[in-house]
């Protein structure tokens, strides 16, 4: 059970994505015996003609089998129809296509891809210092929040997966400006921020993003919060909620929200006083 917290995992995929491990009734079970209010599932959604997966979603299968896992666990767990996709601006009007003729509770806005190559790939990295590297990261993680198309940034900082292994410790330091603005934009558009746990088990060694830059949105005065586990098998959802609740409240941000047919609600994320 997850401690005195309201507890919600909004990163969270099943079959109904390319690389899930599990069904979507699997996943909700699964979040029924460890006491989570709510699970947010963030099917892939790609959009790159080039990517072989390109068509492996299927938004009819996957409300349906929303709809058929609501009913079974009414009363016991609230189910959120998200959608994460992978955001580059060179397809950004395919994906306003999509998203006005297909209705999500939320929209989870990820990079990837920068360039049209895989972060922190040699193909990515070429000449490029490390500097230039995340810098250009985070200049396509504002792009996705000044499209409009999103609701909440999905695991920021998610250049580290490869970029530890590439470039040696990650500091966060020469970004803050960077990372101050982005958080900016994303406050004057009432886009959440995700503390991302899957860092912790990937080697990363923190949250995506990491705890200083959660004090950062904090200071600027960020206030929407999502927390996700990036969950692909049963196994790791809700992985380390503890640690990226305390995180959240170590830097004020007591209120994690609650996303429906996208709009944000908050909700304490302490609770019982």
């Amino acid at each position: 059970m997850i401690g005195p917290y309201f507890a919600l995992d909004y990163q969270v995929h099943s079959l109904r994505s390319h690389d899930g491990r599990a069904t979507i009734r699997e996943q909700c079970a699964r979040a029924v015996e460890l006491g989570l209010d709510e699970i947010g599932f963030t099917e892939h959604k790609d959009f790159d003609p080039g990517d072989p997966v390109v068509d492996y979603f299927d938004y009819s299968r996957y409300a349906d089998e929303i709809a058929a896992a609501r009913e079974e666990f009414a009363g016991r767990l609230k189910i959120r129809m998200a959608v994460e996709v992978d955001y580059q601006r060179w397809f950004e009007d395919a994906i306003g296509e999509y998203l006005s003729d297909h209705p999500f509770d939320y929209v989870l806005g990820s990079v990837h891809y920068v360039d049209r190559e895989m972060l922190m790939t040699p193909a990515y990295i070429g000449s490029r210092t490390r500097e230039v590297a995340y810098a250009r990261y985070f200049t396509a993680v504002r792009d996705s929040v000044e499209s409009g198309l999103i609701d909440v940034v999905g695991h920021l900082e998610y250049a580290n997966r490869r970029g530890v292994q590439a470039f040696g410790p990650y500091d966060w330091r020469p970004y803050r400006d960077q990372v101050a603005e982005l958080f900016d934009r994303m406050i004057q558009r009432g886009v959440a921020l995700e503390i991302n746990t899957a860092g912790l088990r990937q080697g990363v060694g923190h949250t995506y993003p990491c705890e200083s830059h959660v004090a950062l949105y904090g200071e600027r005065g960020g206030r929407l919060l999502t927390i996700g586990s990036d969950s692909h098998m049963p196994a790791d959802l809700a992985h380390s909620y503890e640690v990226a609740a305390a995180i959240a409240l170590k830097y004020g941000l007591d209120h994690v929200c609650t996303l429906e047919e996208r709009i944000a609600t908050p909700v304490r994320l302490r609770q019982g006083g």
